[in-house]
């Protein structure tokens, strides 16, 4: 896959985790009934991609997670957790029932997730050492 631009990259002390976009080969507008959508793609407002977050440990890819068919104004876009956040916050504060979702927020949560069973297998596969 092409790699369109980093969205974020975050480091802890053994692992890196980086969300990217990347190329979209087989976008689906069926959805798209009045065509506003596949104009916006072809006139360059909007822009297609599949979202890839990532976990890296010591330069390795250990999980991964991927959402296709992505369609926005721009890749900050895509990362819209800081305001969903504010919009719960405000959610709660009237005490309305209703939540907004990030789908970038929850891919990070995922690949974390994955990250640390990963490194759970790792850990309790021996191996031994040659000598010599």
């Amino acid at each position: 896959m092409h790699t369109l631009g980093i969205m974020r990259t975050f480091r802890t002390k053994n692992f890196t985790v980086r969300v990217t976009a990347e190329e979209e080969y087989d976008v689906d507008l069926s959805w798209d009934d009045d065509g506003s959508t596949r104009e916006g793609l072809e006139n360059g407002t909007l822009i297609a991609f599949c979202a890839k977050a990532a976990v890296y440990y010591r330069g390795r890819e250990i999980a991964s997670d991927y959402l296709g068919n992505c369609i926005y104004k721009s890749l900050d876009d895509f990362m819209d957790h800081k305001e969903c956040g504010k919009q719960n916050k405000e959610y709660a504060a009237k005490g309305e029932p209703g939540r907004c979702g990030s789908y970038f927020r929850d891919m990070i949560t995922a690949v974390c997730r994955d990250a640390r069973k990963e490194i759970e297998t790792l850990q309790s596969v021996r191996v031994r050492t040659r000598k010599g």
